[in-house]
């Protein structure tokens, strides 16, 4: 598990680093500072190198260990293995155009990877629409406050089954796996992590992601046992608000 999270903390900051990298030169190709530009490259090829072949060998590991290929996943690695050639011919050849256009890509990129969608929107609240004659708002507005309160009364008490001594050993694999993104309160958010302070998935849901990950998070279901990913899920919950 620490092998997995420190690949991840790796891809995530050299992406960053080849990203303000890349950005600074094309500022520069930009500004039309052609001197300071080829400068630039001189002391940094170096570094493109390293960069280059670090994104490529962390987002491998990455991607074997995502449960199932996505469509939106899919379109990010071919977009990505387009845009770091791209942006470096762009910037060789001092092609403002190529250079534009391969920070538009990585842009794009980013979006989908947030959402994990190819529109960059992310799914929003589904609503039980009903036509039947007799139905009426007050009615439906009960029934949805009912089931609200019987689906948090029914998380609750899946937590509170969790024993615990397996909540104890939850908290440590926590500290050991989660918190350097999550932060000891869920809240510190590094690399795109959700806020477990506010965050409204539910147990079933968080076990999900425990087991299969969610966009940079990897799956733990590899390392974890199910009473250990349920037992992990639920603590994640007594960090809500």
């Amino acid at each position: 598990m620490q092998a997995t999270v420190a690949v991840l903390h790796t891809h995530v900051l050299v992406v960053i680093l080849f990203l303000i990298l890349f950005t600074a030169k094309a500022v520069m190709l930009f500004l039309n500072k052609h001197s300071l530009l080829d400068k630039a490259k001189r002391y940094t090829k170096a570094l493109d190198m390293v960069f280059g072949t670090l994104i490529l060998v962390t987002g491998g590991y990455l991607l074997y260990l995502y449960q199932g290929m996505q469509g939106w996943l899919i379109i990010k690695i071919v977009l990505v293995l387009l845009a770091i050639p791209l942006g470096i011919i762009g910037i060789k050849r001092h092609s403002k155009v190529l250079t534009a256009l391969a920070l538009l890509i990585f842009l794009y990129v980013y979006g989908v990877a947030e959402t994990k969608s190819l529109t960059m929107r992310t799914p929003g609240p589904v609503t039980n629409a009903t036509t039947d004659d007799d139905s009426s708002p007050i009615t439906d507005a009960a029934e949805t406050g009912t089931a609200n309160i019987d689906s948090k009364n029914t998380t609750e008490e899946m937590v509170a089954t969790i024993a615990d001594a397996q909540l104890a050993n939850a908290k440590a694999i926590y500290t050991q796996v989660c918190e350097t993104c999550h932060g000891p309160d869920g809240a510190k958010g590094f690399g795109g992590a959700a806020n477990l302070k506010v965050s409204n998935l539910s147990l079933q849901d968080r076990i999900n992601v425990v087991e299969n990950g969610r966009g940079l998070m990897p799956g733990f279901g590899g390392q974890l046992t199910e009473q250990e990913a349920e037992a992990l899920a639920a603590y994640t919950m007594t960090l809500k608000k």
